[in-house]
């Protein structure tokens, strides 16, 4: 059997915190590695409001895991996480042989989010353009 290309994305609970949730991306990765898998690429993107509620959170911590692995480590992997308390939701994709890496997203501070009201959001738009004639 020959390891194919996955990639897996972890919704973390938010009261694991950024330590907790780095911990556990840490034990993930090993979980990779104890099924055969090789691990090519991990990002961790940081906490994130959620489009919906899930198991009643409105916010939580991603990660994203890309890696090599067999069909059987996929559904150990995929076991395991399924057990993990702090895993709300995961899911894990076969790519293309060919397909590029997935590209760095860093990690969003939550003042990011959501941009100060007073910047100027649009350029060339609004009251002034062009100044007074």
């Amino acid at each position: 059997m020959t390891d194919r290309r996955y990639e897996t994305l972890v919704l973390i609970h938010p009261e694991q915190g950024e330590p907790g949730t780095a911990e556990l991306i840490d034990k993930i990765r090993k979980l990779i590695e104890e099924q055969g898998g090789a691990v090519t690429q991990v990002q961790n993107w940081g906490s994130r409001e959620l489009a919906y509620p899930v198991a009643k959170q409105r916010r939580g911590f991603y990660a994203l895991f890309e890696y090599r692995a067999g069909i059987r480590g996929l559904q150990e992997i995929g076991r395991n996480l399924t057990l993990m308390d702090p895993v709300l939701r995961f899911v894990s994709l076969q790519q293309d042989e060919n397909a590029p890496p997935a590209p760095v997203r860093h990690l969003r501070k939550p003042e990011d989010e959501h941009p100060a009201e007073d910047e100027d959001q649009g350029e060339g738009f609004g009251e002034g353009e062009g100044g007074e004639r």
